[in-house]
Order: structure tokens, then sequence, then C-alpha cells
């Protein structure tokens, strides 16, 4: 009774924790990532077009519909600055991290405890892929938002059945943990991953075996249905290609990639956990194993961190890829210090001076892991560095031909965005360069081969740009030898980005002349 009456200071404790930790790290004004500056593209779009929900610009609109429907609620106030979209997004996303305190706390404290539930809120904020998409826009944190409501009401109901208070309510809480789960899968589709979570909460329960699969079938297959049809009534996009969630698996997942990625896919799954958490993580089970043979907890942890790993390996990059598995892995290491902990100060009160120099070396090694973790994957001053490139080719005079942008396009074209309205901007597919996802579909083991890559269009009142997504300079030899090669856009002006990562400046000014082109050097 005492730690039901400690409940709300413990959780406001948390959300206090939480509200300094992730409003201090959050970006303000710029994004820490490609992606979710390609989704502020869309946003950009679909508002000066006029186009809810529909314009072709929106980056994973079919896979991510109820984050875009978010940010549309938004439409007015947008419509009087655009400049706000980065804010918002990066502002909704540090809030979901921030929530996220009390869904997961009432379901671990329900299944291990109180002190389980309070370290495993402060291990998941330490766990780097996770903390990093907290501090930028992106679908997936509200994901697993609404994935830990939906299985707190799983246990609440479960409590409520056990006073028998009448179906109605039952009825009303099952109604509420599909809509959870439908609007995990709704924010993100690939969020089915955490699915494995749902029988295993039942486990937890004790329901009988037919139980857990009656009720997983309902609690997994009605969000299912629900997100199908959420997702039929989106806008139709005239002209716009389907990009099957089938091909994009055969292209990224198929077993060639397994082979390729083997290496750095494992590297960044470490450094996504951190390599002294990822080994904490990997004693805790084996404690739970061996020490506890606590094997329903195994069931709620593993299966998740499995089927996440495996899918995700041959697309480990970037490492926020593998943030559905950081709660359920934050659970286990939590259940494994609480329980050795006792032990632990027993000893070092014993031997304070071997505890002494213990605690030193786990600090030092918690340093160097931490060095050796994923950030984000653009720094603050990177992500601003570039998109002044936007601001230097907004401002570019007239030059009357072409200008082909090769560097860090993607967030320059979103600056051209929001300095000016009347900027349009297009996707185009072309074959005219390789690149990685060239790559993917040469060795695609399942589907044809079809050589091509988008591009961006920008036009401005002064000049029309083609941009490059993603091209670096080790790309650009094979760039200019297409150039002198071929008559497409022989008549174009490249701008070579010569930036790296610790550039803070950006100049344009001209250089050489070849016989078909004019290079301006960044």
């Amino acid at each position: 009774m005492k730690q039901q009456n400690n409940t709300p200071v413990l959780i406001l404790a948390l959300l206090g924790l939480a509200s300094i930790f992730y409003l201090t790290i959050v970006y303000k004004n710029t994004f820490g990532e490609r992606d979710t500056f390609r989704m502020a593209m869309g946003v950009i779009d679909s508002i000066t077009s006029n186009k809810p929900l529909g314009s072709s610009m929106l980056y994973g609109r079919d896979i991510s519909f109820a984050y875009f429907v978010l940010l549309d609620f938004f439409r007015p106030i947008f419509k009087t600055n655009l400049a706000l979209i980065i804010p918002f997004m990066n502002y909704i996303n540090a809030l979901s991290a921030i929530l996220m305190v009390i869904p997961f706390f009432f379901l671990v404290k329900r299944y291990w405890g109180t002190t389980i539930a309070l370290l495993a809120n402060i291990l998941l904020i330490s766990i780097p892929a996770w903390r990093a998409t907290s501090q930028y826009g992106h679908p997936m944190t509200e994901a697993v938002l609404f994935m830990f409501i939906g299985l707190a009401l799983i246990g609440y109901r479960s409590f409520l059945r056990s006073l028998r208070l009448g179906w109605n309510k039952l009825i009303l809480l099952d109604v509420l943990i599909i809509a959870a789960f439908a609007l995990c899968l709704m924010f993100r589709l690939d969020a089915i991953l955490m699915f494995p979570l749902i029988p295993a909460c039942l486990l937890l329960e004790n329901y009988p075996f037919k139980k857990i699969v009656s009720t997983s079938i309902l609690y997994s297959v009605f969000p299912i249905i629900l997100f199908k049809v959420m997702q039929s009534q989106l806008p139709v996009i005239p002209g716009q290609e389907s990009n099957g969630i089938l091909d994009q698996l055969l292209l990224w997942n198929n077993p060639v990639r397994y082979v390729d990625n083997f290496l750095r896919g494992n590297l960044l799954f470490i450094w996504g956990l951190n390599p002294l958490i990822c080994v904490i993580f990997v004693i805790s089970c084996i404690y739970l194993v061996y020490k506890q043979r606590n094997y329903s907890t195994l069931f709620f942890i593993l299966p998740t961190v499995l089927l996440n790993y495996i899918f995700w390996l041959p697309n480990a990059a970037p490492p926020r890829h593998f943030i559905y598995l950081a709660p359920v892995a934050a659970i286990s290491m939590a259940i494994f210090l609480t329980d050795i902990f006792p032990t632990v100060k027993s000893f070092v009160k014993n031997n304070r001076n071997t505890g002494v120099a213990l605690t030193a070396i786990l600090t030092f090694s918690l340093l160097i892991s931490y060095k050796y973790s994923y950030p984000v994957p653009m720094s603050k001053k990177y992500s601003y560095t570039v998109q002044q490139l936007g601001n230097k080719l907004q401002q570019l005079k007239p030059i009357n031909k072409p200008i082909f942008v090769i560097g860090d396009t993607i967030p320059a074209v979103v600056q051209m965005q929001l300095l000016s309205k009347d900027t349009k901007v297009k996707y185009e597919k072309t074959n005219i360069l390789t690149d990685d996802d060239i790559k993917a579909q040469e060795k695609s083991t399942f589907k044809p081969k079809p050589v091509y890559i988008n591009v961006i269009l920008v036009e401005n009142k002064n000049n029309k740009f083609i941009c490059y997504f993603q091209g670096w300079k080790t790309k650009i030899n094979e760039i200019k030898r297409f150039f002198l090669e071929t008559d497409k856009y022989s008549q174009g002006y490249i701008v070579l980005d010569m930036l790296d990562r610790n550039a803070n400046k950006i100049d344009i000014e001209p250089s050489s002349l070849t016989n078909k082109l004019e290079v301006l050097k960044l």
C-alpha cells in the first residue's frame, strides 16, 4: 500500500528527470538526420501545394501516416511561419520520450517491482540509440510510446478482471488496447517487430495457453486491419509508383546484404546500445537463464531483441533502427543490476580498497564506451553548416544553366524551401549515377535490376538545381566522368561539396572550366 501511495511521486520525479534531460539535448532549429529532413521536405511541399497528406514528397507517408496527420494538425501555424516545422517535429519527439516514462514505469512495476521500474527508466535514457532519436523528429519514438501504452493497458485490464468489475469496462479497455497498437503501426509500420511483446505480457499475466493465443490474435490482427483501413483512406497521389513493402524487404533484407553487412551491422548494433551496456545486457540474459531461470521474463525480452537484430542487421544504419529493443534491454539490465546490488554492496563494504578500484575501472570503462557509442547521425554543428549551403544556393545570382549540386543536399533543399514558399521541389528518377541503392539492386537475389536513383529538382526565382541526394566527394571523379561522356546534362554546372564534418562556413566561387562543364567550388 505504501508503494502505491508513492507511485505518483516517483512518476513525477521520473518525468521531471526526463524533462530536464530530453529538453536540454533536443535539437532546436535543425535536424539530426537526413530522413527527418526528407519528412520536413514533404510537409513543406504539402503545405505550399495545398495537398494535405497528398504530396508526392511525403517521405514514408504510407508507413507513418499518423505522424503526418499529427503534423498536419498544426498546418495553420506552419502556414504563418514554415520554419516552425523543425522545432515542432523535434519537440514532439522529446515530449514522446518524456511521456514514455509513464507506461514504461507502470508496465515494469507490475511485473518486476518499483525498484526495477525506476532503474529501467534511467537505463533507457542511457541507451545511445534511444537517447539520440529523442533529440530530433522521427516517428519511431511515437510508435514505441503507443506500443507501451497498449502493453501497460493489458496489465491494467488484467487487474480490473481480477476485481470482477463487469465486462463493459473490460471491453472498453480492449478497444483502447487495440487502438494503441493500431496507432503504434500507423506511426511506424515496422514497429510490428515489437508485437512479440503482446503474448509475452499475457504470459506474465499467467493466462492459459489458449487464452494467450486467442487474445494475442485479437490484439495483433485488429490493429493491422485498422492500419490497412486508415491507410486506404489516404489521398491518391497521381503518377506515383507503388513502392511496395515486399519490394523494400527484398531490396534491403536480401541474403547477400546479410553477408556483406555482417561486420558493419554488428558494430552499429553494439554502438547503438553502447559497448559496455551491450556486455551488461548479454550478462543479464545469461543471468536470467542460469541464476533465476526466469523463462517468462526471457520470453518478454529475447524474441523482440532477436527479431529486431535479425531484421535490421542488413540495414543497420542508422543505429536508430535498433530502438525497438532498447526498452526490453533496459528491463533486462535493471533486473540483473537490482538482484546483484546487495552482493556488490556487501563486497564493497568488506573490501573498500578493492571496491574503490573497481568503481574507478567501471567509471573509466563507461566513459570510454560512450566515446564509441552511437551519436546523432548529424551533429548540430554539421547540420547547421549544410543548411548554410541552402542559404548560398538560394542567394546565388542567375546563371541561366542548370546547376548540378553534389553534396549533402537534402538539408540544403529544406533550407531553400523555408527561405521561400515559391521554391519548387520535386523528385525525378534517373540512371545517370550509381550509389548504395544501385549496389543493393544489383546484388538482389529476388528482383530485376533496375538501375536508377532519385535526384531532387529544385527551382527558385534565379536558378534551376539538380540535387544529388547524398553525393560525397568520393563520387566526384565518377560524376565528372559521366558529365564528360554524356550529353544529357553536359551543359550544366556542377557544385562540388568539399565540406568535411568540421566545416563551419560555406563559400561558393567559380573555378576552372572543362570542355563540357563549369565547376563551382565550395
